[in-house]
């Protein structure tokens, strides 16, 4: 293999780890010869495809590599989690479980099929493997990452804001963990901070339509127009429906009719706004954020 080829190789390497994926695809499209049949031409190609979220085209193009060239971790993890993503479970599994066979303590395909485990709604194996990855790679940002998945599918919110921060820490730009971040604060009633995470992430990706919309969302909860239905938020509607009523027959049973009289009209026009004031500062966020 000449220089140039080369050298063209490891720039689409380049691009593809610097999260530029459709660069990637151009410096392979000037590959030929036995360049273009490369172990990592059909990698980096299948790798961008899948970043590009066109995982049809990856999983023809990492299946065409293993037919060239045999198993390679690599490859068979791109593989599943295009698969994962096109919903093709069984043939996701069948490929992290090819790789783990080769090396069944390889933290990335650990992680992989872990997430194939959480689609099929399986968190408590998902939980295991991501802690078995965890034993080979504890301070992987990966592993923090996938236990903030694995405790929002059980439900631990405090769990998953503890990982997700965790996740943060090893790389504060990378949009997934601000996704993560800003799902687990919104959780524990950190509306702020889940904004100030979401907008970060779709601000990073700005084709990335639920990024954007998770972002006006928070943005809608964290206004102060908002402030006043935090009740509402923090807890459920029916039991503050249920407190209010008990408080007015409570002021009406002690003899306070007047007193409950007040109180009622005043639930009464907090619960109009309640059902004007979020429509309302919905249509104005979606229209400066450019949204439908």
């Amino acid at each position: 293999m000449n220089e140039p080829t080369e050298a063209r190789l490891q720039m689409a390497g380049h691009w593809l780890r610097i999260g530029h994926p459709e660069r990637t695809l151009d410096e392979l499209r000037g590959l030929w010869g036995d360049a273009a049949v490369d172990y990592r031409a059909y990698l980096f190609r299948g790798a961008a495809l899948h970043a590009l979220d066109r995982n049809a085209e990856a999983v023809d193009v990492l299946k065409d590599g293993l037919a060239q060239h045999g198993p390679f971790l690599p490859m068979l993890h791109v593989l599943g989690s295009s698969l994962r993503a096109e919903g093709r479970l069984p043939e996701a599994e069948a490929a992290f479980l090819q790789g783990l066979s080769l090396d069944p303590n390889d933290p990335d395909l650990l992680i992989g099929y872990a997430h194939v485990c959480l689609t099929a709604g399986q968190a408590e194996k998902a939980s295991a493997l991501v802690e078995r990855a965890a034993s080979y790679a504890p301070e992987s940002a990966a592993v923090s990452a996938a236990r903030a998945q694995v405790a929002f599918a059980l439900g631990k919110d405090r769990d998953m804001h503890r990982h997700s921060t965790e996740a943060l820490s090893h790389d504060p730009e990378d949009p997934g963990a601000r996704a993560l971040h800003g799902t687990s604060s919104m959780l524990t009633g950190d509306s702020r901070s889940g904004y100030t995470s979401f907008a970060s992430a779709a601000a990073s990706q700005p084709g990335d339509a639920d990024l954007r919309a998770a972002a006006r969302e928070a943005k809608l909860i964290n206004h102060p127009l908002m402030r006043p239905l935090r009740p509402f938020q923090r807890f459920n509607p029916l039991v503050v429906w249920i407190a209010a009523v008990a408080v007015i027959y409570g002021l009406r049973i002690a003899g306070l009719a007047p007193l409950a009289f007040i109180f009622a009209i005043g639930w009464f026009g907090f619960c109009i706004y309640s059902w004007v004031a979020p429509p309302l500062l919905r249509r104005w966020i979606n229209r400066r954020w450019g949204g439908a």
